[in-house]
């Protein structure tokens, strides 16, 4: 034996040191997978700028992977748990468990089937960061064996168990023990119980077999084992077992969430700077405005208006605070079309600007503009402007033409500061992107809202209103101030102020919107409102120093609404956001610049009532720029009574219906009477009746340019009257019209051609 011995020691210690020099230094001619060096692909997370989830994306290999957290940040529960699991000897073995291999091998032979591996959370690692496709085969698995080694020899432990805790697919797209905790309970992983955890244990060994949402008692005695074998392992006491064993688990599924679904998507389609998007958003905020428009419409839905949107801008900073795009994400009425970014035709919300930049030329909320018929002639034809309610309304001052948004004194406005070119220049000069026409392919209809613009930019738009002229981009990602686009004076600060105390004077829009509109609030705000023909969008933007709202509503399909206009359809969800915002923060109002000065005038003529003018029997305090005063009231410009006497071209206008202002004005005439003609139509006028506009475009004024009463007639179309305005409705075919002069007796006459579009 001893013989023996001597002369076989030699291969016995050759094959020892072998075996040692493969343990020892084989792993190092195998290469770490590249997967396991560099850090995992994290999802993309869009968070509130109070740091409120809002979504969370799958990578692009479809999993949700959340931000890795150190093992020091780990939960010992969750290590513990996951040690019982899966690798109990992971901190004495050498990557390579023999032991669990020879036992594996002993259990699966008696079985006569495979019932339990052996493979070390070092191996598991390999396996997960390699993802090689194909069979596993014996040269594979040699491969893993010798890598998983080297793991050991070059990795701490506590770095190996990080990693694969942050690596590992927990099932349902959930990679990770951070994007688990959340996923299956909604919580983060510092606050998971010791049941939780032996829950999130149990998963990995087969995340289909047990996956908790589809079959939770079927994990359940597993997850019992891991409890027990922590306990067996004195990483638990008997009382820490006890409680684990006896809680009831309830899930709460979390997908990453979906609130404030088209901000996100429109930073989505940007594409992602970073891992972690902090928005501008106040999720509290967000989803009060998603509240208010879902219960607005509701209230609307007889009158068919399925959909709604809403911006909230903080005008100091840029933020958007809220965007809602529609009523509801997922309805099926056009629920993702984004209503904050798709262009709709903005209605009367233009004129603003209109008014502002003639007052920057040097006109005054105390002209006087006639809001009376006009014609322009345009290279598609004749345009005639009219108002929203069909009425005239003579003389009125620029103050109550905005406030009272009539459609006649824009456009008159508009002309007489160089026309659509100046409106179009400055509206891009706003940053209104979706005019890329020419002016005189929107020629003064512009003022009234015929271009397209989005919602959101339009807010912006009104954001720089408020502001007092300053500029700013809106903004949906939150920057430091350092980083922010610095403003810029665009607009002339005096001119806002004034457009502001317009904007928010409940007595300027009394004509037309009446006393208690949902215009009225309790507080000083400006507010606008639009809408656009046939009653396909309406519109509400309003603002105070600190907030710009604006509220759009109408249907995405561009049906019209039943007759709803913007301050039916749209107020009331502007109304509610701004009474919101003032229940969080009170809302304040501008101080009087000090370029800006007050004058009392005669609201008839626009003229300055100086202390040396007539007693005026109606008068009001207006602003003014300091040197930019009216002409003062002289004797001249009224009668003996104390009337306002207004110009020749107001004569019609005194004696009709449509004179609001009743026995303070009247009209020397005299002139008036002697020569008249028929004004419109002009014989010959061709009219082709268009579906899309009101009345199929069937409604014709008929005017002359008499003071006098005048009687029309047509043997063809019955003439209607309403107030001082005669019209007919028209039909196809040719149809001659006769005016007469009721106390001469002097006729003109003229004729139509009607034609079918």
């Amino acid at each position: 034996m001893i013989h023996f011995i001597r002369r076989r020691w030699k291969p016995v210690l050759g094959a020892f040191c072998a075996l040692a020099v493969l343990w020892f230094g084989a792993p190092w001619l195998v290469a770490l997978p590249e997967r396991l060096l560099t850090p995992p692909t994290v999802s993309t997370r869009y968070l509130a700028r109070d740091g409120t989830p809002l979504r969370m994306l799958l990578t692009t290999e479809g999993e949700r992977v959340a931000a890795a957290v150190t093992f020091a940040e780990m939960p010992a529960p969750l290590i513990h748990a996951t040690l019982a699991a899966e690798d109990k000897r992971f901190f004495h073995h050498g990557g390579v468990d023999l032991l669990a291999i020879a036992r594996a091998a002993w259990d699966n032979a008696r079985s006569g089937r495979i019932v339990s591996g052996a493979s070390t959370i070092h191996q598991q690692l390999i396996k997960v960061t390699a993802r090689r496709e194909g069979k596993r085969t014996l040269r594979v698995k040699v491969i893993e064996a010798l890598q998983a080694r080297r793991l050991v020899m070059g990795w701490e432990r506590e770095r190996v168990l990080g990693e694969y805790l942050n690596r590992i697919s927990y099932g349902n797209l959930l990679m990770g023990c951070t994007s688990a905790a959340s996923g299956y309970f909604n919580k983060p992983l510092r606050d998971l119980t010791v049941a939780e955890c032996a829950l999130l244990a149990a998963i990995p060994q087969s995340p289909r077999r047990y996956n908790p949402f589809r079959d939770l008692e079927a994990i359940r005695p597993r997850q019992q084992r891991i409890l027990t074998k922590m306990h067996e392992l004195g990483w638990i006491s008997d009382e820490a077992l006890r409680v684990a064993l006896a809680e009831t688990l309830t899930l709460q599924r979390y997908t990453g969430g979906f609130a404030a679904p088209h901000a996100v998507e429109m930073l989505r389609m940007e594409g992602a700077s970073s891992s972690t998007i902090m928005t501008t958003l106040d999720a509290a905020l967000q989803r009060h405005v998603e509240t208010i428009i879902s219960g607005r419409l509701s209230a609307l839905k007889d009158r068919h208006v399925t959909q709604a949107a809403a911006v909230v801008i903080e005008n100091v900073s840029g933020k958007i605070l809220a965007l809602a795009g529609s009523r509801d994400f997922y309805s099926k009425d056009g629920g993702q079309i984004n209503g904050a970014w798709a262009p709709h035709s903005p209605g009367s919300a233009i004129k603003p600007f209109t008014y502002q930049l003639a007052f920057e030329r040097g006109a005054t909320p105390a002209g006087i503009v006639a809001d009376l018929p006009i014609e322009y002639s345009t290279p598609t034809g004749t345009y005639r402007p009219e108002n929203y309610a069909h009425r005239l309304y003579g003389p009125v001052t620029y103050r109550d033409a905005l406030g009272n948004s009539l459609n006649i004194s824009a456009v008159k406005v508009l002309a007489s500061i160089g026309g659509a070119e100046t409106l179009l220049t400055r509206l891009r000069e706003l940053g209104l992107t979706t005019l890329t026409e020419d002016a005189e392919h929107y020629g003064l209809g512009l003022t009234i809202g015929n271009a397209p613009v989005r919602l959101i930019e339009i807010a912006n738009a009104y954001a720089c209103l408020a502001r007092l002229g300053e500029w700013k981009p809106w903004r949906l990602v939150n920057v430091p101030s350092a980083a922010a686009e610095s403003p810029r004076l665009l607009l002339r600060s005096p001119e806002c102020y004034l457009i502001a105390d317009i904007l928010s004077d409940n007595q300027a829009r009394l004509l037309t919107f009446g006393t208690h509109s949902p215009l009225r609030l309790p507080f000083r705000a400006a507010v606008k409102t639009g809408t656009s023909q046939s009653y396909r969008d309406n519109w509400t933007l309003g603002y105070t120093p600190e907030f710009t709202v604006a509220v759009w509503a109408g249907n995405f399909d561009n049906t019209p609404m039943q007759e709803v206009s913007g301050v039916t359809g749209a107020a009331p969800i502007w109304r509610d956001i701004m009474l919101h915002l003032n229940e969080r923060q009170r809302l304040t109002w501008y101080a009087v610049p000090p370029q800006v000065v007050s004058a009392r005038i005669d609201p008839r003529t626009g003229r300055h009532l100086a202390p040396q003018s007539p007693p005026a029997r109606l008068s009001q305090e207006e602003w003014f720029i300091k040197d930019v005063l009216p002409p003062q009231a002289v004797a001249a410009d009224y009668d003996a009574r104390g009337r306002a006497l207004l110009p020749r071209e107001y004569a019609a206008w005194v004696r009709s219906g449509d004179n609001w202002m009743g026995d303070v004005v009247v009209c020397a005439d005299d002139e008036a009477r002697r020569e008249w003609r028929i004004t419109h139509p002009i014989p010959g006028t061709v009219v082709r009746l268009d579906p899309d506009i009101r009345d199929n475009g069937r409604r014709l004024l008929l005017e002359t340019s008499a003071g006098q009463e005048i009687t029309w007639r047509c043997d063809t179309l019955k003439v209607e009257r309403e107030g001082a305005v005669s019209f007919v409705l028209l039909t196809p075919g040719k149809h001659d019209l006769t005016a007469r002069d009721a106390t001469t007796g002097e006729a003109h006459r003229t004729y139509v051609i009607v034609r079918e579009e």
